[in-house]
Protein backbone atom coordinates (compact mmCIF):
# COMPACT_ATOMS: atom_id res chain seq x y z
CA UNK A 1 0.00 0.00 0.00
CA UNK A 2 1.42 3.71 -1.10
CA UNK A 3 1.36 5.84 1.66
CA UNK A 4 0.53 9.25 -0.13
CA UNK A 5 1.41 10.76 -3.43
CA UNK A 6 4.70 12.44 -2.44
CA UNK A 7 5.80 9.53 -0.09
CA UNK A 8 7.01 5.30 -1.30
CA UNK A 9 7.38 2.98 0.91
CA UNK A 10 10.11 1.01 -0.42
CA UNK A 11 9.99 -1.90 1.94
CA UNK A 12 6.59 -3.11 2.14
CA UNK A 13 5.92 -5.92 3.62
CA UNK A 14 9.33 -6.21 5.31
CA UNK A 15 8.91 -5.39 8.58
CA UNK A 16 11.65 -2.50 7.91
CA UNK A 17 10.62 0.90 7.00
CA UNK A 18 12.13 3.31 4.02
CA UNK A 19 9.29 5.88 2.75
CA UNK A 20 11.01 8.26 0.12
CA UNK A 21 9.64 11.71 0.45
CA UNK A 22 10.04 13.08 -2.91
CA UNK A 23 9.96 16.78 -3.68
CA UNK A 24 9.19 17.05 -7.25
CA UNK A 25 8.37 20.77 -7.18
CA UNK A 26 11.69 21.73 -6.24
CA UNK A 27 13.24 19.59 -9.11
CA UNK A 28 10.92 21.62 -11.08
CA UNK A 29 11.99 24.82 -9.59
CA UNK A 30 15.68 24.48 -9.65
CA UNK A 31 15.22 23.63 -13.52
CA UNK A 32 13.26 26.65 -14.27
CA UNK A 33 15.70 29.28 -12.54
CA UNK A 34 18.83 27.60 -13.39
CA UNK A 35 17.77 27.08 -16.81
CA UNK A 36 18.95 23.39 -16.51
CA UNK A 37 19.00 20.56 -13.60
CA UNK A 38 21.87 21.14 -10.68
CA UNK A 39 22.26 19.19 -7.23
CA UNK A 40 21.86 20.91 -3.72
CA UNK A 41 24.33 23.51 -3.00
CA UNK A 42 25.52 23.04 0.48
CA UNK A 43 23.39 25.88 1.96
CA UNK A 44 19.81 24.18 0.09
CA UNK A 45 21.19 21.03 2.01
CA UNK A 46 21.68 22.67 5.05
CA UNK A 47 17.59 23.50 4.85
CA UNK A 48 16.83 20.27 3.83
CA UNK A 49 18.69 18.88 7.15
CA UNK A 50 16.78 21.65 9.01
CA UNK A 51 13.46 20.97 8.30
CA UNK A 52 13.65 16.56 8.18
CA UNK A 53 15.31 17.37 11.69
CA UNK A 54 12.33 18.88 12.29
CA UNK A 55 9.78 16.13 11.16
CA UNK A 56 11.87 13.78 12.35
CA UNK A 57 11.45 14.88 15.94
CA UNK A 58 7.88 14.49 15.34
CA UNK A 59 8.09 11.42 14.14
CA UNK A 60 9.92 10.23 17.42
CA UNK A 61 7.65 12.27 19.55
CA UNK A 62 4.14 10.20 17.80
CA UNK A 63 5.98 6.76 17.85
CA UNK A 64 4.00 4.28 20.13
CA UNK A 65 6.94 3.42 22.62
CA UNK A 66 7.09 0.11 24.86
CA UNK A 67 10.57 -0.61 25.05
CA UNK A 68 12.57 2.42 22.36
CA UNK A 69 14.52 0.37 20.48
CA UNK A 70 12.20 0.99 17.37
CA UNK A 71 12.05 4.88 18.45
CA UNK A 72 15.50 5.15 18.18
CA UNK A 73 15.65 3.48 14.99
CA UNK A 74 14.48 6.24 13.37
CA UNK A 75 16.75 8.17 10.45
CA UNK A 76 16.70 9.97 7.54
CA UNK A 77 19.41 10.43 4.67
CA UNK A 78 19.10 13.18 2.08
CA UNK A 79 19.25 13.37 -1.60
CA UNK A 80 20.09 16.16 -3.57
CA UNK A 81 20.97 15.15 -7.15
CA UNK A 82 19.86 16.67 -9.86
CA UNK A 83 16.21 15.43 -10.29
CA UNK A 84 15.95 13.28 -7.42
CA UNK A 85 15.70 16.09 -4.56
CA UNK A 86 14.14 13.72 -1.21
CA UNK A 87 14.03 13.12 1.73
CA UNK A 88 14.29 9.00 2.77
CA UNK A 89 13.31 8.69 6.13
CA UNK A 90 14.28 4.94 7.14
CA UNK A 91 13.67 2.77 9.91
CA UNK A 92 15.69 -0.68 10.25
CA UNK A 93 14.21 -2.10 13.30
CA UNK A 94 13.02 -5.19 12.11
CA UNK A 95 9.09 -5.24 13.46
CA UNK A 96 9.33 -1.10 12.88
CA UNK A 97 7.09 -1.72 10.00
CA UNK A 98 4.55 -3.72 12.09
CA UNK A 99 3.88 -1.16 14.98
CA UNK A 100 0.30 0.04 15.35
CA UNK A 101 -1.16 2.43 17.59
CA UNK A 102 -2.22 1.23 21.08
CA UNK A 103 -5.89 -0.05 20.56
CA UNK A 104 -5.69 -0.83 17.20
CA UNK A 105 -5.86 -4.58 15.46
CA UNK A 106 -2.33 -5.92 14.84
CA UNK A 107 -1.51 -5.62 11.14
CA UNK A 108 -1.97 -9.55 11.28
CA UNK A 109 -5.10 -9.15 11.88
CA UNK A 110 -5.80 -6.33 9.52
CA UNK A 111 -4.71 -2.88 11.17
CA UNK A 112 -2.92 -1.13 9.56
CA UNK A 113 0.81 -0.24 10.40
CA UNK A 114 1.15 3.00 12.16
CA UNK A 115 3.79 4.87 10.30
CA UNK A 116 1.06 4.73 6.98
CA UNK A 117 -0.82 7.35 9.29
CA UNK A 118 1.89 8.86 11.22
CA UNK A 119 4.66 9.72 7.95
CA UNK A 120 2.35 11.43 5.79
CA UNK A 121 0.52 13.76 8.38
CA UNK A 122 4.13 14.96 9.43
CA UNK A 123 4.97 15.10 5.82
CA UNK A 124 2.36 17.31 4.80
CA UNK A 125 2.17 19.55 7.93
CA UNK A 126 6.10 20.19 7.38
CA UNK A 127 6.37 20.07 3.42
CA UNK A 128 4.91 23.76 2.91
CA UNK A 129 7.49 25.42 5.29
CA UNK A 130 10.12 22.80 3.40
CA UNK A 131 9.42 24.25 -0.01
CA UNK A 132 8.92 27.97 0.74
CA UNK A 133 12.18 28.04 2.64
CA UNK A 134 14.13 25.93 -0.08
CA UNK A 135 13.07 28.36 -2.93
CA UNK A 136 13.81 31.09 -1.11
CA UNK A 137 17.13 29.65 -0.58
CA UNK A 138 17.64 28.54 -4.20
CA UNK A 139 16.40 31.98 -5.73
CA UNK A 140 19.85 33.35 -3.55
CA UNK A 141 22.02 30.52 -5.00
CA UNK A 142 21.07 31.53 -8.62
CA UNK A 143 21.91 35.31 -7.65
CA UNK A 144 25.42 33.65 -6.18
CA UNK A 145 25.67 31.77 -9.13
CA UNK A 146 25.01 34.69 -11.82
CA UNK A 147 27.69 36.43 -9.70
CA UNK A 148 30.07 34.22 -9.66
CA UNK A 149 29.70 33.24 -13.76
CA UNK A 150 30.02 37.81 -13.92
CA UNK A 151 33.48 37.20 -12.52
CA UNK A 152 34.60 35.09 -15.19
CA UNK A 153 33.73 31.45 -14.03
CA UNK A 154 31.80 28.87 -15.79
CA UNK A 155 28.27 27.39 -14.98
CA UNK A 156 30.08 24.64 -13.32
CA UNK A 157 32.44 26.48 -11.28
CA UNK A 158 29.61 28.56 -10.08
CA UNK A 159 27.60 25.82 -9.01
CA UNK A 160 30.43 24.19 -7.18
CA UNK A 161 31.60 27.31 -5.45
CA UNK A 162 28.01 28.76 -4.50
CA UNK A 163 25.89 27.70 -1.39
CA UNK A 164 28.68 28.27 0.74
CA UNK A 165 27.47 31.66 1.29
CA UNK A 166 27.04 32.83 5.02
CA UNK A 167 28.22 29.53 6.14
CA UNK A 168 31.61 29.94 4.40
CA UNK A 169 31.96 33.57 5.56
CA UNK A 170 30.70 33.29 8.73
CA UNK A 171 33.40 30.73 9.61
CA UNK A 172 36.26 33.02 8.02
CA UNK A 173 35.00 36.09 9.67
CA UNK A 174 35.29 34.34 12.83
CA UNK A 175 38.66 32.68 12.15
CA UNK A 176 39.94 36.49 11.04
CA UNK A 177 38.54 37.89 14.98
CA UNK A 178 40.27 34.97 16.75
CA UNK A 179 43.68 35.50 14.79
CA UNK A 180 43.35 39.28 15.49
CA UNK A 181 42.44 38.55 19.29
CA UNK A 182 45.54 36.43 19.40
CA UNK A 183 47.61 38.79 17.63
CA UNK A 184 46.40 41.48 19.79
CA UNK A 185 47.29 39.35 22.99
CA UNK A 186 50.40 38.56 21.58
CA UNK A 187 51.31 42.45 21.72
CA UNK A 188 50.34 42.72 25.01
CA UNK A 189 52.61 40.21 26.39
CA UNK A 190 55.43 41.21 24.04
CA UNK A 191 54.79 44.73 25.44
CA UNK A 192 54.55 43.97 28.80
CA UNK A 193 57.83 41.60 29.00
CA UNK A 194 59.26 44.81 27.20
CA UNK A 195 58.11 47.11 29.89
CA UNK A 196 59.82 44.30 32.43
CA UNK A 197 62.96 44.68 30.83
Amino acid sequence: MALSKSLKDELSGRGKIRATAKLPEIDAYIRKVNKGSRALVPSESMILTQEANAQMRVIKMNWPVRTGTSRAGWSYFLKGNPRQVAIVFENPVYYSAWIVRKGSHSVAAGGEPWFHKLLPQVWNAGKPRLVSRLKAQIDETQKEIEALKAQGMTQRQAQQNAGLGRAFTEVKSTVRRREKRQRTQAQRLAAAIRRAF
